[in-house]
């Protein structure tokens, strides 16, 4: 995989799909974020097995492909990047160098097939719903929700 993404679109995407990504976890994938790049987009998804969320980021994509990378280190590492193109390539072994401006990464990740299958989800149904609206929906209806279990509310 090889391609060239902005610092900024990169760091909202990842800023996206940050919470989702397990901090203690029995399987060190769920640790990881997936990164797939084809046809000028680099898409970027996360799970914890109940939550999975994926958006899809503009890129200059040279060479399609997937791999997974620790996603709370990456996302440290673009962080304190410049605010310039990042080149981001990744070998068959899944060693991802990374290089923006004078800095210069390298970080070993896991091959994507280790990664959780996303959802498989029949296009026969959807509803749109506007933002506003669903967030009084929840506002309105957050007081029944419980609190005995950690991590809720």
């Amino acid at each position: 995989m090889k391609l060239i993404v902005s610092k900024d679109r990169l760091l909202t995407g990842l800023q996206m799909i940050n919470g989702v990504v397990g901090t203690r976890t029995t399987l060190p994938i769920l640790s990881n974020a997936l990164l797939q790049a084809e046809k000028g987009k680099l898409w970027l998804t996360a799970t914890d097995l109940e939550v999975t969320v994926r958006c899809g980021i503009e890129a200059e994509v040279a060479k399609s492909g997937a791999s997974t990378l620790a996603a709370r280190r990456l996302f440290s590492i673009v962080r304190e990047l410049p605010a310039e193109d990042i080149r981001i390539e990744i070998d068959d072994k899944n060693v991802t160098s990374m290089t923006c401006g004078q800095s210069f990464f390298k970080i070993v990740g896991l091959s994507d097939d280790e990664f959780p299958p996303l959802p498989k989800f029949d296009s026969g149904y959807s509803y749109t719903l506007d933002q506003t609206t669903f967030k009084e929906m929840l506002q309105k209806t957050s007081y029944a929700a419980s609190t005995d279990e950690p991590g809720i509310f």
